[in-house]
């Protein structure tokens, strides 16, 4: 479930369109176990400081495709970390990637 500040965003032409892109990118296929992909996930995750921020929003090196249980995994938790980091698919709390760098 998209987070409130975000609801709007994800209901734009240009989301669904790149939302396609990135699926078809990556062949439906789940970028951490492989199974069929119906999501995409944002690496560095959406704050309301950067979701009018199209370097994160829509670029398609900072998204990836998964499958919803995967997904879940890691954004389930999302409010229970520190900003920059996130849990991840074994539980650990990792810092974001920036993919400026």
């Amino acid at each position: 479930m998209a987070k409130r500040f975000a609801e709007k965003f994800y209901k734009t032409k240009l989301w669904g369109i790149v939302r396609g892109q990135v699926l078809r990118r990556d062949l439906f296929t789940c970028q951490l176990c492989g199974e069929r992909a119906t999501e995409v996930h944002h690496i560095i995750e959406l704050t309301p400081e950067n979701i009018n921020d199209p370097n994160i929003t829509l670029n398609m090196n900072n998204l990836e495709s998964r499958c919803h249980d995967c997904h879940s995994k890691e954004t389930k938790n999302a409010f229970d970390v520190g900003e920059g980091y996130y849990f991840d698919e074994n539980g650990q709390v990792v810092q974001q990637k920036n993919i400026a760098e």
